[in-house]
């Protein structure tokens, strides 16, 4: 009789735990027990996910999608079926038929396959549309509040990222359903009240400049009033701390000349709840920001220190308060407006409707986002007043040097080299990223359940089971969790069992979802803060948490504890404390140019290019240090068109941790043209044939950098750059990202003036970046949203809280173009201008109106007394022309109009039967380049050697000609190409004989067999001559020279060899030359061991195939050498 076997597959799912499936009811349905002992939040999330898994798998039926989406199916069978939880039941037709039953394994893979795949197929994209469709609808039917739609759009979200992290490959993930975010009124809302407020506003503004035009004589208190009136309705301070500082700094006399004949001031300010800096007994929290002086305000100011002592000032500044603002604007409007019966406006609502006055000035545009800046409605930091001088007035100078890589970069790279081990504990890792939380609360449940009941035998405290799991659980984020639990299980005055569970509850998961599978015993403390940051965000925007202070303290103790037992650098996380203090700072460009050339100048050449680079895409792009050091090759996208982007996505060194993360990064766009150039040459010099690696590793290495490497080589570089005796700059890594993003705020949204002052970005530079980062519609007004989302944040609003350092002064600065026009009468009742003092200025009178930015310059040499003009920063005189050295200059000839990597890539396709003109098409290149580099290729295939064998190829198995050239195996030896190309170039437009020449004599004795340059001791002067041209191509250390005793000692005593590698070979009876390469044996021990053993590096005949194939200056001749040509002939071979 037959039996039936029947296989029971129990795929993860989000509400395993939770709820059951009841074949009844055709749904899942919550699990009593545990529903009913459930909060009502947790109540609702688990009715949510209930619903949505039972909608999921329906559309999985109706909608199956492409199985290749998925992630490796023998995942799948691991994590739906290991051996010890696989479930049969057999059904046997008789008794006899069960006893007689054999299992035959083998069988069953073919319908394991079956049910798996059939069971984990992802949703098309038209079902997991309608998945979105009927989620809105579910949320609107069932839910009624904004607080349980809220909840349950969270539950949304928690649904699909579980989908995404455990089914699908990272470049399928399902797009991430956002939760219904709670939107704030919009306080610039036109409405009627607000039209109404604002007609009433400038029925205010007209008698106030009818008694300005009126009055002459005014009392220090009136002229106070005046000078707050003005900043308020025509400067744009607007938030009620600052204006405070703002007047403080005026009367002071702490404002200071900037560009273009403005004054400045940093006010700073106390605030409750946000600053840049806290006090020294961190209760106090400090804001500063950079502020422009309208020129309204400046002719006030004139006045005030024209007429009140330096005495009454000081008595005025120990006075001020909230209250003597008001007191002293109520002084000035009550005797203008009571004659009118115009109702005296309080401060509040001066500053809270004065933008309807000055949004509209003539000659401004300003943007909401900077409205709001202005009306204290979006927090923003400037930078600390002394910074912000050191960043205006400070220089840097490079200092060559040589570092040594081993004290900057260990070589124990956080990635093993066995890279298999490491993959598999990965994949273990995040198989069960989520699970520790759900198995230290069923441990917590389960010790409070044994406790109510009365057992025959002793089970297992908490705490013993707690450390049961630090025996599972191995990864050092999951310890740290279980080992402060612990600490907190133990503690004398412990916390009660529910409240170190609500504790893990509420940070716990976005510790693990943040940490897991990271380096983070190696991180320092700016790497911990920006974590915080992240976690802070992701709870604030994805997770719609309000209360992060709490969360902020928890992880404040938990961190306190790892710093202890783990040795992690102390940080302070800001919303653990009163108030959030955020870091402001800045690199100017003299410090980044500085940077740059102290590196290129001063690292090993294999290494320094690729260090430039993190550093140039750190400052230009605003990655995030480890975004950057997780770069594949084969995130690079456009390369061959040479319009690269770079896709920010996950792989096993680099998470992304929100849907945010997971973006495109126009470097084509953010990189200046010769920065690009030296993005590309380094790119296609070191793709090689395998695009799966790292960018960003060293050259006797495939894994990426450590996290400290960068941070190591960036502490030495500002300290060796900065000029003695100035202050030293107590700059981060993540400065670079700082920079960035207020640079790009600038480029997209700040006046020229400030562009081309504070940044080094030109006219072009701004263009390109604007159309690459908002299409063709420069003018659109989505430009903070564009700059948030090629940075990663969820909202602008991230970008301006953390990072934009300059939006007050783009607002001040905007303000300050407006062209007020006030009668001449006025500004003389004011400040006391004659006309002839106007006429002499050239003021622009027409009628007896004056035009103020006309007398722009009269009112900054009043103010800032003993200046003329504008005083030009350091921070005005950058010249970017670091990386035009290490690039070579373009030319209409053929010889470099195509990168390395695509001529050879072209020769490749060719190879593999491509026709030359699809080939050509695929990489962009003209045909008619393709049909002359593909003959040229063809040509040298041709070149034969003295036994009537191919010099440059190997023929393949049907002796078919090869056109593309041997490639180097190994990865280090690409590292040279660059400086190989750069330097040929150079030398080739400076010395086109010397060039000609070399390649002759390379064509010549080069062979597949063997890449050196072999030279008789008969021709020693064309010796000299090589090494001469060489040197010039690559330092003395990179070439490598073999010979016996003898002639070592009579031709290589000279000094100009003594820095060139040396091989003793008594066989050897000539003098050998090629580039020297490491056996690769030595290369783990490259930088601590003396004794090396070294080889001929394949790059060399790489190197001269690929020049011959693109200089069609150079002439090639196919039978080059004919038999009877000896070593020791030399015959020019590539003359036309």
């Amino acid at each position: 009789m037959e039996s039936q076997v029947m296989l029971k597959l129990n795929t993860p799912k989000i509400i395993d735990g939770l709820a059951k499936f009841d074949g009844r009811k055709k749904k899942y349905v919550p699990y009593p027990e545990i529903y009913n002992q459930s909060s009502e939040v947790e109540k609702l999330r688990i009715s949510i996910l209930s619903e949505l898994q039972t909608l999921w798998e329906q559309l999985q039926k109706e909608y199956p999608g492409n199985i290749r989406f998925l992630k490796s199916a023998s995942n799948f069978f691991e994590l739906v079926a290991p051996i010890e939880s696989l479930s049969f039941e057999f059904k046997p037709s008789s008794q006899q038929g069960f006893n007689s039953l054999q299992l035959y394994w083998s069988s069953y893979p073919s319908k394991l396959h079956y049910q798996v795949y059939e069971r984990l197929r992802p949703l098309s994209s038209v079902g997991y549309q309608k998945f979105h469709e009927r989620c809105n609808a579910l949320i609107a039917r069932k839910f009624k509040t904004k607080k349980e739609q809220k909840q349950a759009g969270i539950g949304v979200t928690d649904f699909i990222e579980f989908q995404n992290q455990h089914f699908m490959l990272a470049k399928h993930f399902y797009p991430i359903i956002h939760p219904p975010k709670p939107t704030k009124p919009n306080p610039l809302t036109v409405n009627q009240s607000w039209i109404k407020q604002g007609k009433q506003l400038n029925q205010v503004i007209r008698a106030v400049h009818d008694h300005w035009y009126q009055t002459k004589e005014y009392s220090p208190d009136e002229i106070l009033g005046w000078l707050i009136f003005s900043g308020i309705i025509y400067g744009g301070i607007n938030e009620g701390n600052m204006l405070r500082a703002w007047l403080a700094a005026l009367l002071n006399k702490e404002y200071k000349p900037f560009i273009h004949q403005r004054t400045f001031i940093s006010a700073r300010f106390e605030y409750a709840y946000y600053g840049n800096e806290r006090s020294e007994d961190g209760k106090t929290l400090y804001n500063t920001k950079q502020i422009i002086v309208d020129l309204v305000s400046q002719c006030w100011l004139i006045r005030y220190h024209q007429q009140v002592s330096p005495q009454k000032t000081e008595q005025t500044l120990c006075q001020l308060s909230d209250k003597t603002l008001k007191n002293h604007l109520k002084n000035a409007l009550k005797p203008v407006l009571e004659p009118f019966d115009i109702k005296i406006p309080t401060l509040a609502k001066l500053m809270y409707y004065a933008s309807y006055h000055w949004e509209v000035l003539d000659n401004v545009d300003i943007d909401q986002a900077s409205v709001t800046v202005l009306r204290g409605r979006q927090n923003t930091s400037g930078l600390k007043a002394f910074n912000f001088e050191t960043l205006l007035s400070q220089n840097y100078k490079a200092v060559k040097l040589t570092y040594e890589l081993k004290d900057i970069i260990e070589l124990n790279i956080h990635e093993s080299d066995d890279t298999d081990t490491v993959i598999t504990n990965k994949k273990k890792i995040k198989v069960r990223k989520s699970d520790l939380i759900d198995k230290l609360t069923q441990d917590f449940k389960l010790d409070k359940e044994l406790k109510k009941k009365r057992l025959s035998y002793k089970p297992p405290t908490l705490i013993e089971r707690i450390e049961k799991r630090c025996n599972q659980y191995k990864d050092l984020s999951e310890r740290v969790l279980l080992h402060w639990i612990l600490s907190l299980l133990n503690a004398k005055k412990p916390p009660s069992n529910q409240s170190i569970l609500k504790y893990i509850k509420a940070i716990g998961y976005e510790w693990l979802y943040f940490t897991m599978a990271q380096p983070i015993e190696m991180w320092e403390e700016e790497d911990f803060e920006t974590l915080y940051e992240d976690i802070l965000e992701y709870k604030a925007f994805t997770r719609g948490n309000t209360d992060l202070g709490y969360s902020a303290k928890l992880f404040n103790r938990m961190h306190s504890f790892a710093s202890n037992k783990y040795k992690f650098p102390k940080v302070s996380i800001e919303y653990s404390q009163k108030g959030r203090r955020v870091r402001s700072e800045l690199i100017s460009p003299q410090a980044y140019n500085a940077i740059i050339n102290q590196i290129l100048a001063s690292v090993d050449l294999l290494e320094r290019d690729m260090l430039a680079l993190i550093f140039i895409l750190a400052y230009r792009t605003g990655m995030r240090k480890k975004e950057i050091l997780g770069l594949k090759f084969n995130d690079i996208e456009g390369l061959s068109q040479s319009q690269p982007s770079l896709v920010i996505r996950p792989n096993r060194y680099r998470s992304t941790k929100t849907q945010g993360s997971i973006r495109r990064v126009p470097v084509f766009a953010l990189l200046k043209p010769d920065e690009l150039t030296f993005f590309l040459n380094f790119i296609q010099s070191n793709i090689g044939t395998n695009p799966n690696r790292f960018i960003f590793t060293l050259s006797s290495d495939r894994q990426p950098l450590h996290d400290h490497a960068p941070l190591q080589l960036f502490k030495r570089v500002v300290k060796d750059i900065t000029i003695k005796g100035d202050p030293a700059i107590n700059h981060t890594f993540h400065g670079f990202r700082h920079t960035a993003i207020t640079n790009l705020s600038m480029v997209l949204m700040g006046h020229e003036h400030l562009i081309a002052s504070l940044t080094d970005y030109d006219e072009d530079d701004v263009l390109r970046i604007k159309y690459g980062l908002l299409g063709e519609h420069i003018d659109a007004q989505d430009h903070w949203y564009a700059l948030a989302g090629i940075m990663g944040h969820l909202s602008p609003q991230r970008s301006f809280e953390y990072y934009n350092h300059v939006a007050t002064l783009m607002a001040t600065y905007e303000l300050s173009q407006a062209n007020i026009k006030l009668p001449t009468q006025t500004l003389n009742n004011i400040t006391g201008f004659s006309n002839k003092t106007l006429v002499q200025n050239h003021a622009d009178i027409d009628n007896n109106t004056i035009s103020l930015p006309s007398i722009r310059g009269l009112l900054f040499r009043s103010i800032n007394q003993g200046i003329r003009k504008s005083p030009i920063f350091v921070i005005e005189k950058t010249t970017a022309q670091f990386i035009s050295d290490f690039t070579p200059t373009t030319t209409n000839e053929l010889f470099m109009r195509y990168g390395m990597n695509t001529v050879e890539q072209l020769l490749c396709l060719s190879d593999k039967g491509i026709s030359l003109k699809e080939a050509a098409t695929i990489l962009n290149i003209n045909f008619d380049d393709a049909k002359t580099l593909a003959k040229r290729a063809y040509k040298i295939s041709n070149i034969i050697n003295t036994r009537d064998k191919e010099r440059f190829i190997k023929p393949d198995s049907v002796e078919r000609i090869v056109l593309s050239p041997l490639k180097p195996q190994e990865y280090s030896d690409y590292r040279l190409l660059t400086h190989l190309r750069n330097n040929g170039s150079l030398l080739r437009t400076q010395y086109k004989q010397d060039w000609q020449w070399f390649m002759d004599i390379c064509c010549q004795k080069i062979s597949i067999s063997k890449a050196y340059i072999s030279f008789p001791e008969s021709r020693i002067e064309d010796f000299k001559r090589f090494i001469g041209i060489a040197k010039q191509l690559l330092p003395e250390k990179n070439w490598l020279i073999t010979t016996d005793a003898q002639l070592k000692d009579t031709t290589l005593n000279q000094p100009e060899y003594k820095s060139m590698r040396y091989q003793k070979n008594p066989s050897v009876s000539t003098l050998r030359i090629g580039i020297a390469s490491r056996e690769a044996r030595d290369l783990s021990n490259s930088f601590t061991s003396s004794k090396n053993t070294w080889k001929y590096s394949p790059l060399f005949r790489f190197f001269v195939h690929m020049m011959l194939v693109m200089d069609d200056s150079l002439c090639i001749n196919e039978k080059v050498l004919t038999s009877s040509l000896t070593e020791a002939t030399l015959t020019p071979v590539m003359t036309c």
